[in-house]
Order: structure tokens, then C-alpha cells, then sequence
């Protein structure tokens, strides 16, 4: 993606020059056999570089979409494992579960983001939109996890957990907060005989807070920067 949009910008300015010196050549010097060499030559520069410039537009958006799709691909991935963390899960397994996520395998996900250069991106804002509300909310957490993983080391492998508990549950407690968000909905239990509401019960529940967030963007305002508006408009 980054390769073919330079490929094409170069293409381009190589185009224009040797199209404006043809034109100099052609109308500001007397024509003879050896202008008329060096317009010919900048010609064949200006056609085959209008030829790359196709080539490379074609070949960016080809590899556009498909940086968008391994992108979205990778990122549901780890989206799948952190939805299998849930509250009731005793220490161990947390520390077991954060240790699992550390271990797995992210490089092609970073490879991703770093291979993504969008056209008029001062203008569209693409790229941006992806890093801060796409990326960045799960290198975060990322970070956070990898600053204990060696706190999570030490406390499964010492025998005296007594000691390092606390610490050890106010860092799982952090981490929580990235994943989990407590959430309040009233369900409504009486009514009175003209159909007032007498009695509300306040229902607390946990919502999966980050992979929520990041999969209503991947299906929203990503999904139309991958395929286009009119495609999620018919789907």
C-alpha cells in the first residue's frame, strides 16, 4: 500500500516534467534533429509514466483493500480472545489469561498499520481515525499488560502469595477496566392500576468495554473506509 502510493506519486511527477520540458522543447527552441531527439525521449518518458501511474493506482487500491481486510482480520482475532475474560474468573486464571494474550503472536497486526498510506489523508483523516479509535485503544492495553507481565511471573511461581495479593489484584483490577464496564439498566417490576410505575428494579450487568467499542468501529465508519459508503449503505 505505502510502496504503490509512492510508486504512483513518482510516476506522476515524472509524467509532468517530461510532458512541460516537451512542451518548452517544441515551442521555445528551433526544431531540428537534435530537439527533436530530446522531445521524442521526453514523450517516451511521459508515456510510460502515465502507463506506471494506472499500473500503480490499480495495484494501491488492490492492496489497499487488502491490507484493510488482514487489518480487520487480525484485530477480530484478538478481539476473540479478550471476550473469553470474564469477572468470576479466580486470580490464576486472570493471571493465566493476561499471560496467554502477552504470548500471542501480534506482528502481523503491526505490520498492518504500518503498511497503511492513504491517499489525501490530510483531508480524509483515514489513517488517523484508524490509529486513534482502532489500534491505539488495543496497543494500550497491550502496554498495560506487558508492564505485569513480570509481577505475574513472580506471583504464580512464589510459594508466599499472601505478600504480593493486594498488588497483585489492584493491577487485575486495572486491567479489568480496560475490558470491563459496569453498565445499569431499570426493569420495571409493578405497575399500578391506572399503569403508573410503582416499582423499579436497577439491573447491573458487565459489557465486554473494549472489544465492543472496537467492533462497533470495524463495523461502522472502517467498514465504509474499506469498501465505501454505498456498499455498507446496501448491505
Amino acid at each position: 500500500m505505502r510502496l504503490y502510493k509512492r510508486m504512483t506519486i513518482i510516476s506522476a511527477l515524472i509524467a509532468l516534467v517530461s510532458f512541460l520540458i516537451s512542451i518548452l522543447l517544441h515551442y521555445f527552441f528551433i526544431c531540428d534533429n537534435e530537439i527533436d531527439f530530446w522531445i521524442n525521449l521526453c514523450l517516451g518518458l511521459f508515456s510510460g509514466a502515465i502507463l506506471t501511474v494506472f499500473t500503480s493506482i490499480i495495484s494501491y487500491y488492490h492492496e489497499r483493500r487488502t491490507t484493510l481486510e488482514k487489518f480487520v482480520y487480525h484485530t477480530r482475532s484478538l478481539l476473540s480472545y479478550l471476550n473469553k475474560y470474564h469477572e468470576d474468573m479466580s486470580i490464576e486464571d486472570k493471571i493465566n489469561f493476561y499471560l496467554g494474550y502477552c504470548d500471542l503472536d501480534k506482528s502481523d497486526w503491526d505490520m498492518d498499520i504500518g503498511n497503511m498510506d492513504f491517499f489525501f489523508e490530510k483531508v480524509t483523516g483515514n489513517f488517523k481515525y484508524i490509529y486513534n479509535e482502532i489500534y491505539k485503544p488495543i496497543l494500550d492495553f497491550n502496554k498495560a499488560v506487558a508492564n505485569y507481565k513480570g509481577d505475574f511471573h513472580t506471583y504464580l511461581n512464589t510459594t508466599i502469595k499472601n505478600d504480593v495479593r493486594i498488588i497483585i489484584e489492584k493491577y487485575l483490577s486495572e486491567l479489568q477496566g480496560y475490558l470491563l464496564k459496569k453498565t445499569e439498566k431499570d426493569i420495571t417490576t409493578e405497575y399500578d392500576d391506572n399503569g403508573n410505575i410503582e416499582n423499579v428494579y436497577k439491573y447491573t450487568y458487565e459489557i465486554p468495554k473494549l472489544v465492543f467499542d472496537i467492533k462497533t468501529q470495524l463495523s461502522g465508519h472502517y467498514y465504509e473506509i474499506m469498501y465505501g459508503k454505498n456498499i455498507k449503505r446496501d448491505k
